[in-house]
Formats: C-alpha cells, sequence, structure tokens
C-alpha cells in the first residue's frame, strides 16, 4: 500500500506559494507576467480583496491536489530522498506541463515569454516539492 504523508503536502504546497509569490512579484517576473497577459495596475487595483482572496484558495488547493498526486507517484516508486524526488518532479513536469506549454505556444500563439514563466513556475513547484515530498 502507498502512503503520502499529509504534512510534506502541506508543507510543499505552502513552499509553492511562497515561491510563487516571489515568482509573479514584481521583483521577478509580476510586470512582464502581466504585460504578456495584458493586465494592467489598475485593473488589479479594481479587482474586490474577496475575488482574489477566493483565486488564492482555489489554486491552494489545486496545487495540493497536484502535490497529491506527484506524493502518490513517489510513493509508488519508492523514492524517499529529496535528489530523486526532486528528479521526479522534473519529470513529472517535462511529461505533463511543458507539452501543454508547447501547445499555448503553437496553438494560440502566445509569447514565448509567457509560456516559459509560468512553464518555469510550475517546474519550480514540482521540483521543490518532489523533494519536500520524498525527504519526508
Amino acid at each position: 500500500m502507498y502512503t503520502i504523508n499529509i504534512w510534506s503536502i502541506i508543507v510543499s504546497s505552502i513552499v509553492s506559494f511562497c515561491i510563487s509569490s516571489i515568482w509573479y512579484s514584481p521583483i521577478m517576473f509580476g510586470k512582464e507576467w502581466m504585460s504578456l497577459v495584458k493586465i494592467s495596475k489598475n485593473d488589479v487595483d479594481a479587482m474586490k480583496s474577496s475575488k482574489v482572496f477566493t483565486s488564492y484558495i482555489i489554486h491552494f488547493v489545486a496545487t495540493i491536489v497536484s502535490l497529491s498526486i506527484l506524493g502518490f507517484a513517489i510513493s509508488a516508486i519508492g523514492v524517499q530522498n529529496a535528489t530523486d524526488g526532486a528528479f521526479i518532479g522534473f519529470f513529472a513536469w517535462l511529461g505533463f506541463v511543458a507539452p501543454f506549454g508547447v501547445g499555448d505556444y503553437i496553438w494560440r500563439k502566445s509569447p514565448a515569454r509567457l509560456v516559459l514563466i509560468d512553464s518555469i513556475s510550475v517546474l519550480l513547484t514540482l521540483v521543490v516539492g518532489g523533494a519536500i515530498i520524498a525527504m519526508w
């Protein structure tokens, strides 16, 4: 039977949220991301705080689901160290996330920079999440 430590999922989800907060902040790629998706500062200011809070909750739940599935895969494979967990996270990204980014670039004509910003954010989540889950 496969076991997943719920605390590893919660901690990795919180860490993922922290990484994403920095990644999409004005310090890193926030301004460029907003420009690429055509969102202005006025659009952000106009959003009601309750709508933003709801979006954060939904995203956090989605992150928990994703990292739970990654945790199941790590448990099923029998990975027990951070390096191998990060490796599994990388391959999950390579097989299940990167191809959709390529599709967005080809079919939706999304700018390459936007695809890279979003895709690498998910890569960081899966690699760091995989490491945390596997070492727990």
